[in-house]
C-alpha cells in the first residue's frame, strides 16, 4: 500500500503534509490575544504581594489583641525588616520568626516603616536601643484592650499599605483595600 493511497479522499488524490497558511495565521492570532490578556496582569503582582503581607500583619495584630484581652497578659507583636540578598534570597542577617510565637513577623520585599503614637517617644528610643537593627516596629497590646498604638506603613515599589493601631482601643484599621477595615471582634 502506497502512502499516497492513505490520504485519498473521495475522487481526489490529495496528500496533505503540514499545516495550511490559514491554520497558522489563526493560531498566531489566538496566541496574540492570549498574550494581550496575560502580559498586563503581570504588573499587578507587586500590589498583590503587598496586600498579602499587609493581611498577615493585620492578622497577627488582631490575634495579639484578642490574646491579650482573653489571657489577661500583655502581648507584643514585633515586625522585622527582612533583608534581601542580590538575587532576592533572604540573607543570614534576617531573623527567623519562631513558629510557635505569632508575635514575630518578617517582611518579604516590603519596606516596613513605623510611626509611634503621640507621646510614646521613650518607647521608640528603647526599641531602637535594645533590639537588632532589623527590628522595624514593636506594638504592645494590653489586657484592658488598649495598645502602644502607632502607624505601620508597608511599601513595595509604587504601592503602599497603611495600618493604624489605635492607642486607646487597640483596634486595627487599614486602607490597603480602598476602605477603612474596622471589623474587630
Amino acid at each position: 500500500m502506497d502512502n499516497h493511497e492513505l490520504f485519498k479522499t473521495g475522487n481526489k488524490d490529495h496528500a496533505q503534509l503540514g499545516f495550511t497558511l490559514l491554520e497558522l495565521i489563526i493560531v498566531m492570532v489566538i496566541l496574540g490575544m492570549m498574550a494581550a490578556l496575560i502580559i498586563p496582569n503581570l504588573s499587578i503582582r507587586e500590589g498583590v504581594v503587598l496586600k498579602a503581607q499587609a493581611r498577615e500583619v493585620i492578622a497577627r495584630l488582631r490575634y495579639a489583641r484578642r490574646s491579650a484581652i482573653v489571657e489577661g497578659k500583655q502581648k507584643v507583636v514585633i515586625l522585622y525588616q527582612g533583608q534581601k540578598g542580590e538575587e532576592g534570597e533572604t540573607t543570614h542577617d534576617t531573623p527567623k520568626p519562631k513558629s510557635d510565637d505569632p508575635g514575630h513577623w518578617v517582611s518579604r520585599h516590603a519596606f516596613v516603616e513605623c510611626h509611634r503614637a503621640l507621646g510614646d517617644d521613650k518607647a521608640d528610643n528603647a526599641v531602637s536601643d535594645q533590639k537588632e537593627e532589623t527590628t522595624a516596629c514593636e506594638i504592645t497590646f494590653f489586657p484592658e484592650g488598649g495598645s502602644s498604638g502607632g502607624e505601620i506603613i508597608l511599601s513595595d515599589q509604587d504601592y503602599q499599605a497603611k495600618i493604624t493601631v489605635n492607642l486607646i482601643t487597640g483596634k486595627i484599621k487599614s486602607d490597603i483595600f480602598g476602605n477603612e477595615d474596622e471589623q474587630e471582634n
